[in-house]
């Protein structure tokens, strides 16, 4: 997880994150996730995700919902009655990934004992499939799990995958890409 210079978020204004989301402006986009945000979704993580979530994909599922329509969602911000950027996003960011939580933790994933290496590919032989189940059976996060299997046992590709987690295929690859880093971690545990 990145690291935002405190000092650097705290003297954006709730205007200032608006205009520079919209804008694409990197140090803003960079200061809203990591620094405003920050707080937020480490809660949401633990608590809601049992932080078994990664922050960044957290910042890439609110990125995604936030950016739709060009950002069309930060213009029902009003900031009336004293209501913050901060409280706002705080608001809709929970109700969103209450809505999320099934589908980010895996629910409706097949369960880790039900994948057949062997199955997609016959010649692998039986030492690899074993070493390959039991790295799966050692991560953490069974989504990633799940896309793996789709996309490199099943042979699906990342618009099919796409379709099947109602999710964007940009997405896709950026789950798939830290999918395989855990992999690889778990491999070598």
């Amino acid at each position: 997880m990145r690291s935002v210079n405190d000092n650097i978020w705290k003297q954006i204004s709730d205007a200032e994150f608006i205009a520079g989301l919209k804008n694409n402006d990197n140090r803003i986009t960079e200061s809203f996730f990591y620094g405003l945000c920050n707080y937020m979704l480490n809660d949401i993580k633990y608590s809601l995700m049992d932080g078994n979530v990664d922050y960044d994909e957290l910042v890439n599922e609110l990125f995604i919902y936030l950016s739709k329509d060009n950002w069309h969602k930060l213009d029902t911000f009003r900031g009336v009655n004293g209501c913050s950027l901060n409280t706002w996003v705080t608001r809709i960011s929970w109700r969103f990934f209450l809505k999320q939580r099934e589908r980010l933790l895996g629910k409706d994933v097949v369960d880790i004992t039900e994948v057949q290496i062997c199955d997609a590919e016959e010649s692998l032989d039986a030492e690899i499939a074993l070493d390959v189940n039991t790295t799966f059976a050692r991560m953490s996060n069974k989504r990633y799990v799940q896309v793996l299997q789709w996309m490199l046992v099943e042979g699906f590709d990342a618009e099919e995958v796409a379709r099947k987690m109602e999710i964007t295929v940009a997405n896709v690859y950026n789950i798939k890409h830290r999918a395989i880093v855990q992999f690889v971690e778990a491999y070598n545990a």
